[in-house]
């Protein structure tokens, strides 16, 4: 991995949940949006967010249904963390 993408990942971790809000520290959630299924996206293509949404059974390893409830997407939440990167 090249020092670019691991200090990306790194900061990203810092973030709250893209989700729902969570505090710091979160969990890398690489974006399954556009990818095969055997495909991880780009160390770029990544989300904050907290171990329930990521890996908790209504979370996106589960039956995302977090996402419905928080009304968001996987490409939303990238646009937010990509903004909260710059702010």
């Amino acid at each position: 991995m090249k020092k670019s993408q691991q200090q990306h990942l790194s900061r990203v971790a810092t973030l709250p949940c893209a989700c729902c809000g969570a505090a710091p520290p979160s969990c890398v959630h690489h974006i399954r949006e556009g990818q095969g299924m055997a495909q991880r996206a780009s160390d770029f293509l990544a989300v904050p967010l907290c171990p329930a949404c990521h890996q908790g059974d209504s979370g996106f390893h589960g039956d995302k249904s977090l996402m419905r409830v928080y009304k968001t997407s996987e490409l939303q939440m990238l646009a937010d963390t990509i903004e909260a990167l710059y702010e």
